[in-house]
């Protein structure tokens, strides 16, 4: 069974194969541009995952579900909608292990998922204030925000 849809940029192939015992995909094409990238960066980070803890339990925390990264007293604190997670990740391994197209880092102690995001606000000292759906403000430091309007579409 041959599946094609055909996009603006892209054109998407799936065939079906029974005999077939782990999916492969390849990528065909002229040069690899920044939507490719992001693509990529997804399927590679799909099911990224990360232990965290509540006081003795330990929990298995999708990327989805991940606000915030934050590292503090050389503690790194995991955040989503209305819960905080400690880590044994250090801040810049948890960066290596989640998809770089949702997350991006905004300071020295923390990693934002762009995804989970409402609206941003300029701050006269060159720094910008980032609302996040689930109320939380966090600062993208001035080092940072190169990378964050790249990210944000700014």
């Amino acid at each position: 069974m041959n599946l094609t849809s055909q996009r603006e940029y892209m054109k998407i192939k799936i065939i079906k194969d029974s005999t077939v015992t782990e999916t492969e995909i390849t990528v065909k094409c002229a040069a690899v541009d920044e939507n490719l990238k992001r693509l990529l960066d997804e399927l590679e980070h799909n099911n990224a995952k990360l232990t965290g803890r509540i006081d003795d339990k330990t929990f298995l925390i999708s990327a989805e579900m991940i606000y915030y990264i934050e590292s503090v007293d050389e503690k790194t604190f995991i955040y989503s909608q209305n819960k905080v997670y400690e880590t044994d990740y250090k801040l810049y391994q948890t960066e290596q292990l989640l998809p770089q197209s949702d997350f991006v880092r905004i300071s020295k102690n923390c990693i934002l998922n762009i995804s989970k995001l409402t609206g941003v606000r300029p701050l006269l000292n060159g720094k910008m204030e980032v609302h996040m759906n689930n109320g939380e403000v966090q600062i993208v430091n001035r080092h940072y925000l190169k990378d964050f309007k790249s990210k944000f579409g700014l």
